[in-house]
């Protein structure tokens, strides 16, 4: 009598040499490699597996954004404000109101918080082809000024372009699971697919003369199988 004459399994062999053949099959049907990519929307890439580097589009932000809501201004033109000796910029030509995220005007450079300055109306003639350029400042007056009472530093309160990513960065490796975070990083990278391996397609075929499917009249015998509907999900 052989050692497994009682073994219940038609064939024992060792645990490397049935890894072995279970790689050769693979190999044999071409799926011994990751799956090959397919390009999905970003709204149902949650959790799925990125098929290649994701490297931003865009910088992001993709200007130099205000940071504060307040009065963008070259800082130079700020040098050596004090409460007790303020400096006074136009509004319209030396200084110009934004909201958090506006683009700054050119040439300004930093931006001054609109609780840090005071708010001067002009005199009739005193300053001609004064404007406010943003329909939705506060200032109700166009000729007017702030007066700036500390000097500030070159892009203070001022999001510079590609502060979060730049254009051309690796944003997220080949094979990574996509978490929120990571979509919401691609979406601001300037992608709106992305390009995830494809679902692998597995077959579950349960055995057994025993067994019948859930709702089933039972017999002595027979017994529910329910184990598919475990591993599906």
């Amino acid at each position: 009598m052989t050692e497994h004459a009682h073994s219940p399994y038609l064939e024992d062999i060792p645990l490397e040499e049935a890894l072995a053949r279970w790689w050769s099959v693979l190999a044999d049907a071409g799926l011994d490699r990751p799956l090959p990519g397919e390009s999905i929307a970003l709204e149902t890439a949650a959790g799925r597996i990125t098929a290649e580097p994701v490297w931003a589009l865009i910088s992001s932000p993709h200007y130099h954004a205000a940071a504060m809501d307040g009065y963008a201004v070259r800082a130079e033109e700020t040098r050596g404000a004090t409460e007790t000796h303020p400096i006074t910029l136009d509004v319209g030509q030396q200084a110009f109101y934004v909201d958090t995220g506006d683009p700054l005007p050119p040439g300004a450079n930093a931006v001054i918080m609109v609780e840090d300055v005071q708010v001067r109306q002009m005199a009739s003639g005193e300053s001609a082809n004064r404007r406010i350029d943003n329909p939705q400042s506060p200032i109700p007056n166009p000729q007017s000024a702030i007066e700036v009472l500390a000097a500030v530093a070159p892009w203070q309160h001022v999001r510079p372009m590609g502060e979060d990513m730049v254009a051309t960065e690796l944003i997220l490796p080949a094979n990574h699971r996509l978490r929120p975070q990571d979509i919401g990083a691609a979406a601001g990278a300037g992608h709106a697919r992305l390009s995830v391996r494809r679902r692998p397609r597995v077959a579950i075929q349960p055995t057994g003369t025993e067994l019948v499917a859930p709702g089933s009249v039972l017999r002595p015998g027979d017994i529910v199988e329910y184990n598919s509907l475990v591993l599906e999900r």
